[in-house]
Order: structure tokens, then sequence, then C-alpha cells
């Protein structure tokens, strides 16, 4: 293990009261972290139960964990005489903010809480709607946005608990504040009667038990008298209160962060945190961890030029210690030939080469897209996924089991409505005035219409037809003739994701073809999805090249990065408008640029007038 710099060494040897540490990429953290656990533990003689260790995610926390108890056990080979039991250094405490503060409150209050499985808070929503009259389009996607929102509500600034006033996005054209409120209601009597917690209970619920009962939170800060807290920048305002009041009194906060790399803000992170620091803490010690050990000088260049642009940030040097460093950009005519050219790069690759290798996009559709089409051109892609895994959650499995159920299952105004316009037939929800559908109601809505009267006694012709066909046949008439295939090509944003649109529905018809009309077609997907889980085993690709998100890709470092489509409008996104999320966006592409050790690509495309990324005009020469 090389020697810490000056730097490195301000941070391990610091002992006692608050300290902040702004580490950025490639500088370091980790290995900073176990070094000081260590010191802790060996030099300063602190009990390994005195020591917590937070992390944001359970795989960061047990890799931290794995890699400071090798670290540990060498230390004891070495030097046997440092500690009477030399097992003891197991003892030191890691673990997530939403773990920890899980077990606080299982040991804390007498009844027996559990937590909630995404599956079931997704139908408790879904059912909460349908009770308040949500039943038409995009039901998947509302209740995603629903549950967002309550997440959001939940990780402001307080005691975790947002007010009536916390509604600050749009949800969903049905869903008016009103109804939203009696959702989260509902969604929270539930959890109350079910002694359940959600993910963001686990923290907000802890805080409260922190601040009603003092005795609880003693006993904590007397537990854990040195607390490391690492990925700052990603932690919330409830999170940031529960942290003070453990380290309290003494104080003996260590926190290490990047506010450069604060991407998490759809989950009340803020880099604004890190600044409030030192406020708090005003005889605490900041310390900068600043050289960059990850990448080749001239990739460590390009992010700090991006970066700089920001204004919520500290100000720093960027010191990279490699030399070299190779950075491309290069623009296409066209997503075809882009991926062309990723294509014909990566197969230059060896399998080994592959293995240190990523290409990196900015939504998660995107790297499915990208995933799908590397393996198709029989590139190996790192990573597993199960058969069957996504078709059963997607709003094309909503619209077809609504579409079966209603010319199966009695016509039902409900079902109807999820269907009647994909493709867009113009029809309204007040023509539909009674809970079963016939064509004579419809048509007495239409009587002066005779244009649309006549396209709907022709809709309804080929429905009732449907009705009579066995299932399959009747999903092609829905996908082919009724206009379903077409109305998946409108809703697509490119050809990537029609192509993937159309083999889901391809899949969930092969999928559906033994249901057998008259009983309901939610019911037999149900039996489907829990059948094709318990016979399907991973198909795993194998180790090759990583497909990731921005988001996933944090942490991560490769020798070389792709990163495709950085064209304006993605990067940022259109939706990014005010000057906070331009600032997050531009952070997100910071990190996926700090990733790559000594090779860096960055492809975009002009076709209809697309542009380079606004992020990096002027700052990066053409190929």
């Amino acid at each position: 293990m090389k020697a810490p710099s000056k730097y490195q060494q301000k941070a391990i040897m610091h002992l006692s009261g608050p300290a902040e540490v702004i580490a950025g990429p490639g500088s370091g953290k980790t290995t900073t972290i176990i070094q000081r656990i260590l010191y802790l533990v060996y030099q300063c003689g602190i009990s390994p139960r005195k020591i917590l260790v937070i992390t944001y995610t359970k795989a960061a926390a047990a890799e931290m964990k794995s890699r400071y108890l090798k670290a540990a056990a060498e230390f004891v080979r070495l030097d046997k005489a440092s500690l009477e039991s030399t097992k003891a250094y197991e003892d030191v405490n890691f673990g997530t903010f939403h773990s920890i503060c899980f077990h606080i409150l299982r040991q804390s209050i007498p009844k027996q809480i559990s937590l909630i499985g995404e599956r079931e808070k997704r139908e408790l929503v879904l059912s909460l709607l349908r009770n308040i009259g949500i039943d038409g389009n995009h039901l998947y996607d509302t209740v995603s946005a629903v549950l967002n929102e309550i997440s959001r509500g939940k990780n402001l600034p307080g005691d975790g608990q947002a007010g009536d006033n916390s509604f600050g996005v749009e949800i969903a054209g049905e869903v008016t504040y009103e109804k939203y409120l009696k959702v989260k209601t509902g969604y929270e009597q539930y959890l109350k009667e079910q002694e359940m917690v959600d993910f963001d209970d686990m923290i907000t619920d802890c805080l409260k038990l922190f601040i009603s009962h003092p005795e609880v939170l003693r006993r904590y800060q007397q537990q854990f008298e040195y607390i490391l807290a690492d990925e700052f920048q990603d932690i919330n305002f409830p999170q940031y209160r529960i942290l003070k009041l453990l380290a309290a009194p003494k104080n003996n906060l260590f926190v290490v962060g990047d506010d450069d790399q604060a991407i998490y803000g759809f989950r009340g992170a803020t880099p604004g945190i890190m600044k409030q620091f030192l406020e708090d803490y005003p005889l605490g010690e900041r310390i900068m961890l600043t050289e960059n050990y990850r990448s080749g000088e001239k990739i460590v260049s390009l992010a700090g030029r991006v970066i700089r642009r920001n204004k919520e940030r500290f100000e720093k040097e960027f010191l990279p210690i490699k030399k070299g460093g190779r950075v491309v950009l290069t623009c296409f005519e066209g997503r075809k030939q882009e991926e062309e050219a990723l294509v014909e790069n990566l197969r230059k690759l060896s399998r080994q080469e592959l293995e240190k290798t990523a290409v990196i996009l900015r939504t998660n559709l995107a790297a499915v897209q990208y995933a799908e089409l590397l393996a198709m051109s029989g590139i190996v892609v790192k990573g597993k996924q199960k058969r069957g895994e996504d078709i059963f959650h997607s709003f094309i499995m909503e619209d077809i089991m609504a579409f079966l159920s209603f010319i199966y299952m009695g016509n039902k105004r409900r079902d109807f409505i999820a269907f009647m316009n994909k493709p867009n037939r113009f029809l309204l929800r007040e023509a539909l005035s009674e809970e079963r559908v016939t064509l004579v109601q419809l048509q007495r809505y239409y009587e002066k219409n005779v244009e649309l009267k006549r396209k709907t006694e022709g809709f309804w012709r080929q429905l009732m037809l449907a009705g009579s066909l066995q299932t399959s046949l009747a999903i092609s008439l829905f996908r082919n003739t009724l206009g379903y295939n077409d109305y998946l090509a409108e809703k697509a944003v490119d050809v990537r994701q029609e192509s993937m649109y159309l083999k889901q529905a391809d899949q969930i018809q092969e999928c559906l073809k033994d249901y057998i009309p008259g009983t309901d077609p939610r019911h037999f997907a149900a039996r489907k999805e829990k059948c094709m889980g318990e016979r399907s085993t991973p198909i795993i690709s194998g180790e090759g090249v990583s497909v990731l998100t921005m988001h996933g890709a944090k942490g991560l470092e490769f020798d070389r990065v792709w990163l495709p489509d950085v064209n304006e409008g993605i990067m940022p996104a259109k939706k990014c408008v005010t000057e906070v999320s331009l600032e997050e966006e531009r952070r997100l592409l910071y990190v996926a640029i700090t990733r790559a050790r000594s090779d860096l690509n960055i492809y975009y495309t002009k076709e209809r007038g697309r542009k380079l990324s606004p992020y990096l005009e002027g700052l990066i020469p053409h190929q």
C-alpha cells in the first residue's frame, strides 16, 4: 500500500471533533476512511464497538467492511501485540442509513415492525387510485409518480413529515392535489394498521423516535462515540438531523463526500448540506482531497472544466497524478452510424479488455436499449437478466390486460377507458355514462357527429369480433387491426424504443396464449408471473462490457469509457429548466467523465438538427 499524501494523512489522523473531507473522484477516499478506522483502533485505543461507519448502499457497506477487515487482519498479523484480542477489530459497526435506522427502530419500540416490499407498495397505491376513480391510462406510470412524490415529501427538511403544501411535481392529469392527498393518507393508514414501514419511514420514524424519546437517543450516543459517514453529498435533511443527534454531545463526526458528485436531488439530497456543515460546526475542520490517482491528466482536465461552470460548489483545484489520458469527441450523421461505430470499436477489444470497459448512458431505458444492441451484435455484456422479469410490470401489459378484460369480462367502463384512445380515436369519457359500455350509449352521445359515429361503430364491431376469438388471435387483432402497434410506434422516442416496445408486446402475447376467456386475465397473469419466476433461471451474459446509467456508474471506474448520445435534450434532459436541475445534470456528466482511467470516448449525433450538449460546448475539439 502506497504511503498516504499529506492531505490524506491529515484526514486519517483527525481524532476528535467534527471534520468534513471533500474527496474528489479517484482521491483514495475509501482507503483514507479505512486507514482512519485503523488509526482510531490501533493508535488511539478506541474500542471498535464505539465506531459507526455509515455508507449509502448495501454494496458499498459490504465492500468497505471487507476491505477494512482485510487491512485490519494484515495489521494484526504484522503486529500481534497491537490488541489483546486480535479479533476485537471485527466489532466496528458498518451499515447504511436505512439498515442502521431500521435496527434502532426494531430494538427500541415494543411492536414488531416490518418493511413493506416494492410490489406490495405498488399494488396498494394502484388500489387506492382506483378507489378514487383513477382507472384510466398509464396507471403504471401514475403509480410510480405517486410513490416518488410520497417519498420526496418525506425527505424534505424538517422532522421528515412534509406539510400539505409539499406537492411539488406534476404526477398525472387526473391526479389532482386533493386526490393525491387521499391516496397518501390511505397509504400511510395502511402501513400504520399493518405495522409496516417503507424505505423512507426507516429514517423519519427513527428521527421522531430520537426527538420524542431522549433516553433512547442517549443510549445510542453512548454506543457510537465515533461516527464516519461516507458519500455525505448524498444525504438529505432528515438523515443529516439523525447524524447530528447521534454525534452529540461529543460531535466526533467525520463526514466524507464530494459536492460535485451530488446527483440524488430526487431523493432530497442537496450539496447545500455540505456547505452547511461548517456553519453548524464552526470549530470543525475541512480537509480537501483533490489529487486524482485514477484518471489521466487530459480526462481530469476536461472534468474540471465541465464542473467549474456550476455555481453551487466548493472551489477546488484538480491535481491529476497520472500523465496522459485520451479524450475523443466524435459527431455522427445519425444514431445508426453512432451505434455502428460503437459496435465496431468494442469488437476490437479482447475479452479481458471488455471487462474493464463501460458504456454509460443518461437513462435506464437507453442503457437497456444499448445492452440489447451490443448483445445482438455478439458483444458480451456484463450482468444478468431473468426471463419474464419486465413484461409483467409494463404499461403494455396493463393495456393488453384491460383489452382482454373488456372483451371477455363484461365490457366494463374502467377497462374501455384504458385503451380506447390508443391510438387516439378522440373518444371522451363523458360519452361513457354507465359502468357497462354499449354501442347504444356511444352512438347516442355522438349522434350529431356522423363521422365519429361511423368510426365508433366499426371499432365496436372489431371489439365484438375479438371477443369471439382465442386469446392470441384477439391480441393480434388489437395490435394490428385496431392499431395498438401504431400507438407504440407513436409513443416511442426513437427506433430502438419502438423495437423494444414491440418485442415486449410479442412476449406478452406469447405469455398469454394459454389464457382461457371467461376468467380474470389479471389473475391469470399473476399466476403466470409467479410460475415463470419459479421456473426461470438467471440468464447470465457473463463478464464483458458494462452498460450502465450515469447514476449506476457512480463509485465505479474503468480503463475505457464510451458516452453515447451526449446531445442537447438528453444531457441535460429537456425537462430540466431550473438552475438547480441544470447543475445536477452537469454533475451527472462529471460523474460519467471521471469513471474513465485512460480512454474517454464521447459521441453525439446531428440528425434532425440535434446539437452537442451545451455542457461540452467549447471545451473539447472534435475528432
